[in-house]
C-alpha cells in the first residue's frame, strides 16, 4: 500500500468515527429529551391500586367478547396498544387474589380453575389464613378442585350446610373480621406454648402494618370455562360498608369450631 492509499484510508476512517460520534450525540439529545417528557410505561399499571398503601379499590372486570383497547405512548416515540382481553382479565383477577397479605375468605358455588387453585395453595404456604365455603352438591363434582385443596391442612374448607342452594360467587381479601380472628388464633396458640410465654427475654414483638381489605363479587364462578366462554362481571371494591356486609354473610355460612380462648399464667 503506497503513501497516498494509506493517507486516504486513515482520513476515511477518521471521518467515519467523527460522524458516528456526532450522530450519537444528536440521537441522545433528541430521544433522551423525548424520554424525559414521556411517561414511563409499567406493565402493572392495570393493577396499580394493589400496591397502593391505602389500597383504595373500585374496579370492574368484564369478561366479554368486546376487546377494549388502550393506546399508550412508550419512550422514545413509539405507541403500543394494550387490549383489555379475556386473557388480561384472567391475569388481573388472579393478581387481585395473589395480593392477599393476611386472610382469604372464599364463598364460591364452583371452583374448577386449576390455576386459581394453585394460587390458593401458594397463599396458604405463605401463612395466609384461607377459608373456603362451597356448595355441597358441587364440591366434589369433577372437575372441582376442592378435593385437591383439601389435601392441604392449612386450607380450611366447609361445604354449605344450608338447605337452599349456596350460589354465591365472592371472596374477601384481608377482611377486618378475618384478620381479627387470625390474630385471636395466633394469641391462643402462643398461650398454649408455655415456653414462649415464660421465656420473656426470647419473646419478640412483631409490628404489622395495617392492611385494608377488599371484596370481589359478581357472576363469575372460578372456572376456566366461565372466564374463557361466558359473559361475566366482577366488581372489586374496598368500600368498608360493602366489605363488612360480605364478611357478615360469610360468617353466617361458616360454622365456627375454633377452640375457646383460654387464659393461663406461668
Amino acid at each position: 500500500m503506497d503513501f497516498k492509499s494509506t493517507k486516504f484510508f486513515l482520513t476515511t476512517a477518521a471521518a467515519v468515527i467523527v460522524a458516528s460520534q456526532v450522530a450519537k450525540k444528536i440521537y441522545n439529545y433528541f430521544f433522551n429529551e423525548k424520554a424525559k417528557s414521556s411517561p414511563e410505561f409499567n406493565i402493572n399499571d392495570s393493577c396499580e391500586l394493589l400496591t397502593n398503601r391505602n389500597r383504595e379499590i373500585n374496579d370492574v372486570i368484564l369478561f366479554s367478547d368486546d376487546v377494549i383497547r388502550h393506546t399508550i405512548r412508550v419512550p422514545p416515540n413509539k405507541e403500543i396498544t394494550i387490549c383489555e382481553s379475556r386473557e388480561l382479565n384472567c391475569f388481573k383477577l388472579i393478581k387481585y387474589i395473589k395480593s392477599a397479605r393476611e386472610t382469604l375468605d372464599v364463598c364460591m358455588y364452583l371452583i374448577t380453575s386449576n390455576e386459581i387453585a394453585e394460587q390458593i395453595i401458594r397463599l396458604g404456604q405463605k401463612h395466609i389464613l384461607v377459608r373456603i365455603v362451597v356448595d355441597s352438591d358441587m364440591a366434589y363434582t369433577p372437575p372441582s378442585q376442592i378435593k385437591k385443596l383439601k389435601e392441604y391442612s392449612f386450607i380450611q374448607i366447609q361445604t354449605s350446610k344450608k338447605s337452599i342452594l349456596m350460589h354465591h360467587k365472592f371472596c374477601i381479601i384481608d377482611g377486618p373480621k378475618a384478620i381479627k380472628r387470625k390474630n385471636t388464633l395466633k394469641t391462643y396458640a402462643e398461650k398454649l406454648n408455655v415456653y414462649s410465654q415464660c421465656n420473656k427475654s426470647a419473646k419478640q414483638t412483631t409490628k404489622y402494618k395495617p392492611v385494608k381489605g377488599f371484596v370481589m363479587s359478581g357472576s363469575l364462578n372460578w372456572s376456566t370455562h366461565a372466564m374463557v366462554s361466558n359473559h361475566e362481571s366482577v366488581i372489586v371494591t374496598s368500600h368498608p360498608n360493602i366489605v363488612g356486609k360480605f364478611e357478615k354473610e360469610f360468617e353466617s355460612l361458616w360454622i365456627e369450631n375454633d377452640p375457646a380462648i383460654m387464659t393461663s399464667t406461668c
